[in-house]
């Protein structure tokens, strides 16, 4: 049995204790979180850091599969000119080199304190990787197609699919983005989310130019299509924003997960509140800059804070997959926000959101969460620093 200790622990589902110890197992099952109410009476066999102890880290979204492009895009492309890039890239056979580059990613975000991961995948170049990772993987393999044979671009989704499954991997087959589906598209895989009941995920309103792209089929996404050659003249604009225009084409019922969710507004977000059943938002604010050089809005989201998680997104549009450098970037954005509530948008609520939370997300008996010591912390804001360090201890 381990007795950790630091200044304080942050368990997600209670308030923080003050110079408190986790007892764990051998295998890093929670025993125990003692009080000890700021005053250690008794330390036989204790482990003290000075710094503190919080859960590892939920990783929402992530792109492994895209890990060789570090330092290959330039930053504001703008998400046209970021997808232009994309599409140009997967028209390269995979190599070894990124297979090695997912290898080495998925080391460094376990260095990084991070557990769980909600990645997205169009090929199953990654399965190897998850297969021996010490992290645990949700895999969301995405399909595309705005007016191509909708059962065809189904098909090798499902494919993909049942390569992850048949390795033993969890896995939803979901929509890429509403303005890249077909509502053909969109009918097959929301039928089989719901024959399934399985997690789902898109790209939400990343971009200023997809509700452009559907309220009057102008912008800088109708020019990229044209650009990548896609005939969009059977695709006709609906007069509303993205999400208000694929809404039917949702389940209701599963985990959805809406990612980025940048261009929506607040009646937006309250709407996804009220129609389905556990929808989470996931921000992902250092590839949103990269990208678009614009932050989420994250006051909209205090509202809703039970229902925020954090991604990374890809390395093509990100330095680094550190949910860690994420929660820098919220804290110097908006230092209101408390630490408390962003350490929960990183831990507990992601690890809901891929249906995990059994095992990670806080410090409570029987789980398994790893334990991150954050050092250099403010104690007299209560908040992380641009300094603040992660080490694994377990």
């Amino acid at each position: 049995m381990r007795r950790i200790a630091a200044n304080y622990i942050f368990p997600v589902t209670r308030p923080p204790l003050k110079n408190g110890i986790v007892e764990l197992d051998n295998n890093g099952v929670v025993l125990n979180l003692i009080d000890t109410k700021g005053d250690f009476t008794e330390s036989r066999n204790l482990e003290f850091y000075n710094g503190v102890l919080v859960p590892g880290f939920v990783n929402t979204h992530c792109h492994l599969e895209l890990s060789e492009l570090k330092n290959t895009f330039n930053r504001s492309l703008t998400l046209p000119g970021f997808i232009t890039e994309i599409v140009k890239y997967k028209k390269k056979n995979v190599t070894e080199i990124s297979r090695e580059s997912a290898f080495l990613e998925d080391d460094l975000m376990k260095r990084n304190g991070i557990v769980a991961v909600g990645d997205i995948a169009n090929t199953s170049l990654t399965i190897d990787v998850k297969q021996k990772s010490k992290l645990f993987y949700h895999t969301f393999v995405e399909v595309m197609g705005l007016n191509k044979n909708p059962e065809y671009n189904f098909s090798k989704g499902i494919d993909v699919y049942n390569q992850f499954l048949s390795a033993g991997l969890k896995s939803s087959v979901v929509p890429h983005a509403p303005y890249s589906v077909s509502p053909e598209l969109f009918n097959r895989v929301k039928t089989f989310a719901v024959q399934n009941n399985s997690i789902q995920s898109i790209h939400n309103q990343e971009s200023e130019s997809e509700n452009q792209f559907f309220e009057s089929k102008t912008g800088k996404l109708v020019d990229a299509f044209m650009s990548m050659g896609i005939d969009l003249s059977g695709w006709n604009a609906t007069g509303k924003h993205s999400l208000e225009s694929i809404n039917e084409f949702l389940p209701r019922e599963n985990n959805f997960l809406f990612v980025h969710n940048l261009y929506s507004t607040k009646n937006e977000l309250q709407d996804i509140i009220e129609t389905f059943k556990n929808p989470f938002f996931v921000l992902c604010p250092n590839s949103n800059f990269f990208i678009g050089e614009k932050y989420p809005d994250f006051e909209l989201f205090l509202k809703f804070k039970d229902k925020v998680a954090l991604g990374t997104d890809s390395l093509a549009s990100n330095t680094s997959l550190s949910i860690l450098d994420e929660m820098k970037t919220i804290t110097r954005i908006n230092p209101a926000i408390s630490f408390d509530t962003i350490l929960q948008w990183a831990t507990l609520n992601g690890a809901k959101a891929l249906n995990c939370e059994k095992e990670f997300g806080s410090f409570e008996t029987g789980k398994q969460p790893g334990i991150n010591l954050i050092s250099d912390f403010d104690f007299t804001k209560m908040q992380i620093t641009e300094k603040s360090r992660i080490k694994v201890l377990v």
